[in-house]
């Protein structure tokens, strides 16, 4: 007697369904992982920028600084400033008109006074010193998460008197 043996070639509907349910979790997860990554290096871009922008409006302080202190002494303290370049006389300069940097960024400028203690250390309370300043520069902008913001304090002296 012969027996016919029956053997199954290709795929039951089954199989192809559990099949296209693996690959879909695993592409779906993959997508997520790699929407990620992209917002993580989107934001670490951002913030490389502003830390940029920071060292650049430290350099721009000092060069005011550097081209007249009665221009830094001058300033109210406490007021915003916003730094600006001038291409015509190649210097930065400091007004309290608002402005962007690459409409995204938002750099400002605040100025202290600066005490000093009767060892000539500063302090929260002393004497005034005009000829030292404390300048925060602060760079904003709006991350996927909200308004990030990154602070660099520094302080600058009358060096030239």
């Amino acid at each position: 007697m012969i027996k016919f043996l029956h053997k199954n070639k290709g795929f039951s509907i089954i199989e192809v369904v559990v099949a296209s349910a693996i690959v879909l979790l695993i592409g779906t997860g993959f997508t997520g992982a790699l929407s990620q990554t992209i917002a993580l290096s989107e934001n670490a871009l951002h913030i490389g920028q502003a830390t940029s922008l920071l060292e650049e409006g430290a350099e721009a302080v000092k060069s005011i600084r550097d081209d007249s202190w009665t221009t830094i002494s001058g300033l109210t303290v406490g007021t915003t400033y916003y730094l600006s370049f001038n291409n015509t006389t190649k210097k930065w300069a400091l007004s309290t008109t608002a402005n962007t940097i690459d409409s995204m960024y938002t750099r400002t400028v605040v100025v202290s006074a600066v005490n000093r203690s009767s060892t000539d250390d500063i302090a929260s309370t002393g004497t005034v010193d005009a000829s030292t300043k404390k300048v925060t520069i602060n760079v904003s902008f709006n991350g996927r998460t909200g308004q990030v913001t990154k602070t660099l304090s520094l302080y600058i002296s009358d060096i030239f008197n």
